[in-house]
């Protein structure tokens, strides 16, 4: 009597084995994190943000105290008392006495644009600070956008994966079987043998990649590095609106080139405090002196002036003002390069995104579908004993490439978005 081959129906049997699987994996669930709540808690607790915080406080304190005066100085002692003290005493014969003890104090009061130049001065640190503060974040924002993104594709790839080794571990089993009745070749067994492990390799590897993305994020939420949280994978990134972009628009969206902007004004409070300081400050002294012997208390007044303006002092004021023009200069020429290079990279990436997308489209449209069809009919001529275990091995693992690549391409389109919105610090 001859044995009759069975009839496998593995597309059903695959279908269940997957869901399973998810089940399985579905168990325990972590908390999900959405990225706004990620971008929240970077802004509120991330270090180098509150670097910048403290900064910034105390650029106001030394603000407030900018216009303070200098404070006074006193003084005591001997003034004009001869060295032979017998000479102190009246000697009877019509001399009082000589020198006397003096009580000295003296008050400088220094120019008021002066002080208002040094607390504009300071202010202007404080405003600098502001927008490298907001730079930083910028920075710290598109860190987290391209790690968050990331972790999205990974969880996709990570089930194409899941659903390749449920495949792979029932063609195995069903290899098993058929080659006991002799309708498959060992060689297809061992083949799908490893391919099974290069998948679970896989798996192990984008493991990894999802752990580093979740340090990463802890980082920059200043967490413990081990607290674990899963992202929404049904998020995805909008694309960049489909705007002119001008000089104009990019230096109000950048704080860096605000910051240049800051840097520019902190030099012309600078140049303040150099054209104040050719203001003459003023000062009073008042003396108290007490005679020795019978001579009597006398005092002095005098009043005090600064001449900044004499050609050997003002040297150094003109010299420090006009080389600070020149600074100036040399930052509006550097905010013109940043300018010019923003706008470059905003048209490359324009263009890289749009070539991202069509390539995305053509995926979608015609080289996923093409694949899949050409594994379901490998799959159903297998199950109907006219196709042998290679086809379908290959068939499945062409469209697991081509299901691989088109997610590599949506991580790529995803973090040319991220690099779009840090040129134009788009939160």
């Amino acid at each position: 009597m001859t044995r009759r081959a069975p009839h496998f129906h593995i597309g059903r049997r695959i279908f269940l084995v997957a869901a399973f699987a998810a089940c399985l994996g579905g168990g325990v669930r972590a908390q999900v994190m959405s990225l706004d709540s990620i971008l929240n808690v970077i802004a509120s607790a991330n270090p180098e943000l509150k670097v910048y915080d403290a900064r910034i406080k105390a650029f106001d304190k030394y603000a407030e105290g900018a216009r303070a005066l200098d404070p006074p100085s006193v003084g005591a002692g001997l003034f004009m008392a001869p060295y032979n003290t017998t000479l102190w005493k009246p000697d009877g014969m019509g001399d009082p006495g000589m020198g006397s003890f003096m009580i000295s104090a003296e008050q400088m009061i220094a120019n008021a644009r002066k002080r208002n130049a040094n607390r504009d001065y300071m202010l202007g640190m404080s405003k600098v600070d502001a927008e490298m503060q907001n730079a930083m974040r910028n920075e710290l924002f598109s860190m987290a956008k391209r790690s968050y993104y990331e972790w999205v594709v990974l969880v996709k790839k990570k089930d194409v994966l899941v659903r390749s080794e449920a495949l792979l571990q029932y063609l195995v089993q069903a290899a098993e079987i058929r080659y006991t009745y002799g309708m498959d070749k060992l060689n297809a067994y061992y083949k799908a043998k490893a391919m099974l492990g290069d998948v679970q390799n896989m798996q192990l590897m984008t493991d990894l990649e999802i752990e580093q993305m979740r340090i990463m994020l802890n980082t920059a939420m200043a967490r413990d590095k081990q607290i674990v949280f899963s992202v929404d994978t049904a998020f995805a990134p909008r694309a960049p609106e489909q705007r002119p972009v001008d000089s104009t628009l990019v230096a109000e969206r950048r704080s860096d080139l605000r910051a240049i902007d800051r840097n520019i004004d902190l030099l012309r409070f600078k140049q303040d405090v150099q054209r104040a300081s050719l203001r003459p400050d003023y000062g009073i002294k008042y003396d108290h002196m007490v005679g020795f012997g019978t001579q009597p208390q006398q005092f002095s007044l005098m009043g005090m002036v600064s001449i900044p303006i004499a050609p050997w002092s003002s040297k150094m004021y003109k010299s420090t003002i006009a080389g600070l023009t020149f600074d100036m200069d040399a930052l509006n020429e550097s905010r013109n390069a940043l300018v010019n290079e923003t706008l470059g990279a905003l048209d490359l990436l324009r263009a890289e995104i749009a070539n991202k997308q069509q390539q995305l489209d053509l995926y979608d449209r015609a080289i996923v579908p093409a694949m899949r069809s050409n594994y379901e009919t490998a799959l159903l001529a297998y199950e109907q004993n006219t196709e042998e275990l290679f086809m379908v091995l290959d068939a499945w693992q062409n469209l697991r490439m081509v299901q691989l690549a088109r997610l590599d391409l949506v991580k790529d389109l995803s973090l040319l978005y991220a690099t779009y919105d840090e040129q134009l610090e788009i939160r």
